[in-house]
C-alpha cells in the first residue's frame, strides 16, 4: 500500500466538503427533528449530529464491502486507511496535518491498526429504528426533509464507496455489482414518516403496467373510466404543451368519496404512478396518513408535524383518509392549523405535489365547504360505491385463487347467501373488500380445524373449501354487520 500526497489531497477534499455540509445541517432544526424521528427509542437521550450520521453510512459501506473477502485481514490496507482517515476527519482531526507522509504509510503496518479498525466498526455512531437498520441513513434523512444537500451527500457517499472498492487499484465483476447495489440504495433511500405509510413506485414500472392493473381491478367500472378519461386528457395536455399551445388548468388535487374497502387507497397509488409516467410528478410515490399523522396535541407542534408529512409527499401523492376529521374539533382545534399548512404547501409545490382527500360523501362535501382554500384547490371528485353482491363474490374468489384454495359448488351457494344478506343489510360503514378478506380468513381457519386430524392430508384436501367450512349464515351476517358498524363508525 502507498499513500501519496495526491491521494491524501483527494481524501482531504472530500472530507472538507462533507464537514461543511454537516456544519450547515447541525444548525438546521428540521434536520435535527428528522434525526430524532428515525432514532431508536433506547438512544433518545443521545444528541446525534450530522457527523455521526455520515460515519454511520461510511462504516456501513466498509462493513458491506469486506463481506466480499474471506476474512477482514484480507481487506486491502488502503481501504482500512480510508475508514480511519474519515473517522478522524469527521471528528475534526486531519491526519494529513498531524503526520507526515512517511508516518501515514506506516500506520497500517502497526500491530494495533486492525484493533482500531475493529473498534471503529463496532462503534455505534447512530442507533436507528429497526426498519431502517439496513439503510443508508443520511440520504434517508435528507430525502425526508427535501434538503438541498441530498445530491451532494449522495455523491459523496458514492465516491467513498468507489475509493474503498478501488483501493487495491483493481475492480472485479463482484465489486462492480457491489458498487451498483450501493449506488441504487443511496440514490433511492427508504423514507420513514411517523404515523404515515410510504408506498414506493414499483421498479421497472410503466404507464402500460399501471393501466393494465387498473383494468384488472374488480368492480369500480365508473372509477376506471374516470381514471382512463383523466389519463387521456393529461396525455393531450402534454402534447399541446410540447407544441407550444395553450393548456387547460391541470389541478390534480382530488376528493375521493365513498365507504371503506372500496379501493380508494389502491386507486390513489395508481394515480401517483400515472402522474409520474405522464411527467406531472417527479417520483409518483404515495404517502398515506390521517388526522393522527398531521395533528399534534400541543400549541405549535401541529405545524411541524403536518409539514413533515407533507414534505415527505413532495414529488408524489399525499393521501389523507377521513380528511374531515381535521375540522371535527371546532374553531380552536389544532386540525385547522394542519389545514393551513396543507394549503400553503399545495400552493408552494403546485407543480410537484398532488393531494387526495378521502372519506364518506356527506362529510367530505362539508369538509371542502369549510374553507375557501379547499374549495378552490379541489375540483376533481371521484365517487366510490358499495360493491354489488357479484363483485363481492369475485373478490372472495380472487382471495381463494391467490391463496391456492377452491370453492365447491355447495360452499359457493352458502357463501352467496351470506353475501346477499350482508349486502341487503349494509349500512354506510360496511367494509366491502375489507369485510370479504376478514370472512375469507375466518373460513380458512374453519377449514384448518376440520382437516387437521385427517389422515392422510392430501393436496386436494388442503385446497378445497366445502360447505361445512362456511360459517352459519344468520350468525355470520349478524357478526359482520355489528363488526363493521363498530369498526367504522
Amino acid at each position: 500500500m502507498e499513500i501519496s500526497l495526491a491521494y491524501l489531497e483527494i481524501l482531504k477534499k472530500e472530507g472538507n466538503k462533507a464537514l461543511v455540509i454537516c456544519q450547515n445541517l447541525n444548525a438546521n432544526n428540521e434536520f435535527r427533528n428528522a434525526i430524532a424521528s428515525v432514532q431508536n427509542n433506547n438512544s433518545q437521550h443521545v444528541d446525534y449530529n450530522a457527523e455521526h450520521i455520515v460515519l454511520y453510512d461510511i462504516v456501513k459501506i466498509f462493513n458491506d464491502y469486506i463481506t466480499l473477502y474471506p476474512s477482514s485481514f484480507k481487506t486491502p490496507a488502503k481501504a482500512k486507511f480510508i475508514l480511519v482517515y474519515f473517522y478522524e476527519k469527521l471528528q475534526g482531526r486531519d491526519l494529513s496535518k498531524v503526520y507526515n507522509l512517511k508516518k501515514l504509510n506506516e500506520i497500517p503496518l502497526s500491530t494495533k491498526f486492525d484493533e482500531n479498525i475493529a473498534t471503529i466498526r463496532a462503534t455505534s455512531f447512530f442507533q436507528s429504528i429497526d426498519s431502517m437498520k439496513e439503510e443508508f441513513m443520511f440520504p434517508a434523512i435528507l430525502s425526508k426533509i427535501k434538503s438541498e444537500h441530498l445530491l451532494s451527500i449522495n455523491s459523496f457517499l458514492n465516491r467513498i464507496a468507489s475509493l474503498i472498492v478501488k483501493s487495491d487499484d483493481s475492480i472485479s465483476g463482484e465489486e462492480k455489482e457491489f458498487l451498483k447495489q450501493v449506488s441504487e440504495k443511496i440514490n433511492a433511500p427508504k423514507v420513514i414518516v411517523n404515523e404515515a405509510k410510504y408506498n414506493e413506485v414499483p421498479k421497472n414500472d410503466s404507464l402500460e403496467i399501471v393501466l393494465e392493473e387498473l383494468h384488472e381491478l374488480i368492480g369500480l367500472e365508473d372509477i376506471k373510466k374516470n381514471v382512463n378519461d383523466l389519463t387521456n386528457f393529461l396525455k393531450i395536455q402534454k402534447i399541446r404543451e410540447k407544441k407550444g399551445l395553450k393548456t387547460a388548468n391541470n389541478s390534480l388535487h382530488t376528493v375521493f368519496m365513498g365507504p371503506p374497502g372500496t379501493g380508494k387507497t389502491t386507486v390513489a397509488r395508481m394515480l401517483g404512478r400515472i402522474y409520474k409516467h405522464l411527467g406531472y410528478l417527479e417520483k409518483g410515490h404515495l404517502i398515506e396518513t390521517d388526522r393522527a399523522g398531521m395533528v399534534a396535541g400541543y400549541v405549535g407542534q401541529t405545524a411541524i408535524k403536518a409539514d413533515e408529512i407533507i414534505k415527505s409527499a413532495i414529488g408524489g401523492v399525499l393521501f389523507i383518509d377521513e380528511a374531515y376529521s381535521l375540522t371535527s374539533g371546532g374553531l380552536n382545534d389544532f386540525g385547522t392549523e394542519a389545514i393551513e399548512v396543507l394549503l400553503k404547501r399545495m400552493e408552494d409545490q403546485r407543480g410537484n405535489l398532488v393531494v387526495v382527500v378521502a372519506g364518506y360523501p356527506d362529510e367530505m362535501e362539508s369538509f371542502i365547504q369549510t374553507n375557501p382554500g379547499l374549495q378552490s384547490r379541489f375540483n376533481r371528485y371521484f365517487k366510490f360505491d358499495h360493491f354489488e353482491v357479484n363483485t363481492l363474490l369475485e373478490i372472495f374468489k380472487l382471495y381463494t385463487k391467490k391463496a391456492d384454495f377452491v370453492l365447491t359448488e355447495d360452499a359457493e351457494e352458502k357463501l352467496l347467501e351470506i353475501l346477499d344478506r350482508i349486502y341487503e343489510k349494509r349500512h354506510r360503514g360496511f367494509g366491502n373488500a375489507r369485510t370479504i378478506r376478514n370472512l375469507f380468513e375466518k373460513i380458512i381457519e374453519r377449514q384448518a380445524n376440520r382437516i387437521v386430524s385427517m389422515t392422510p392430508i392430501t393436496e386436494e384436501v388442503l385446497i378445497t373449501l366445502i360447505e361445512d367450512d362456511i360459517p352459519e349464515i344468520l350468525k355470520t351476517v349478524k357478526e359482520i354487520i355489528l363488526f363493521d358498524d363498530g369498526e367504522n363508525e
